[in-house]
């Protein structure tokens, strides 16, 4: 969308720097733009003309990636695994060169990748991620008793240091204070696909006894969730404030859990 109201310049660039942090990349101290503020007289105004992005220049995303999956099978045993490789790349800069008032996601698929006055990052790559998953099922014979086991590990959260700057230390670096009033402006600090939490892995069991009862069956059943007991974080506070709570869990894998279970058929 092209903002036909405005010209390239009614937005004022400008680059901030990060505070200290030492959990930031480098302990943090570094440059983070091109970011663009509307001229005051120009704020809230808005005719959008929806458009081909090829007339404002090049926006590609693609993904490049392998699967591979193993598969063994008998009466009694079966055994299936594989791994998924790949990565995500997106690229608007061009069009954001030309369009700077810009509002939009650069690519399907890729959380944390919009792009607007406020978020420079008009190329994401987002890293090779690897997943791996199996699963086991063997049948004990002479006790016609079932042991299976699932696994899987996928790459942690996509993070993000998202930070509030006060407009007054906006104004440091825009050399105004920021158009509409606004009491702050929310930049993330860190390039998506740069930071990942905690990798999840997870294995669980199971264990089923079948009894025959003349023309009826039933199965009694254990099943394992976590059996290792993991607890990666899953979802992270991704709202950053110098010394602040920032990437503080805000959930992790549910514990270790037993569940009994029967089936009868008849």
């Amino acid at each position: 969308k092209a903002n036909l109201s405005l010209e390239a310049g009614d937005l004022t660039p400008y680059t901030i720097t990060a505070p200290s942090d030492s959990r930031l990349p480098g302990g943090g101290g570094y440059q983070v733009g091109t970011l663009y503020d509307v001229v005051p007289a120009k704020s809230g105004q808005v005719d959008n003309l929806q458009t081909l992005a090829e007339k404002y220049g090049k926006w590609y995303s693609y993904f490049n990636g392998v699967d591979v999956t193993l598969s063994l099978r008998t009466s009694d045993f079966t055994v299936q695994g594989g791994t998924s490789t790949g990565q995500n790349v997106a690229d608007n800069c061009e069009v954001r060169d030309n369009l700077p008032e810009l509002n939009a996601g650069i690519g399907a698929g890729l959380v944390g990748s919009t792009v607007s006055t406020t978020s420079p990052y008009c190329h994401v790559a987002y890293g090779w991620l690897t997943q791996f998953r199996g699963l086991g099922s063997y049948t004990i014979p002479k006790i016609d008793t079932q042991v299976s086991a699932v696994f899987h590990s996928k790459p942690g959260a996509l993070l993000a240091a998202n930070y509030a700057m006060p407009s007054a230390q906006v104004a440091t670096f825009l050399g105004r204070a920021p158009s509409g009033n606004v009491p702050n402006v929310t930049i993330n600090l860190i390039e998506p696909g740069s930071l990942y939490g905690d990798r999840v892995n997870q294995l669980d069991f199971r264990f089923a006894k079948k009894f025959q009862f003349g023309g009826s069956r039933a199965m009694i059943a254990l099943d394992l969730y976590n059996s290792l007991n993991a607890n990666p974080v899953l979802t992270y506070n991704n709202s950053f404030t110098p010394g602040g709570p920032w990437l503080q869990a805000n959930s992790i894998l549910t514990g270790r859990l037993a569940r009994i279970s029967a089936e009868w058929t008849f």
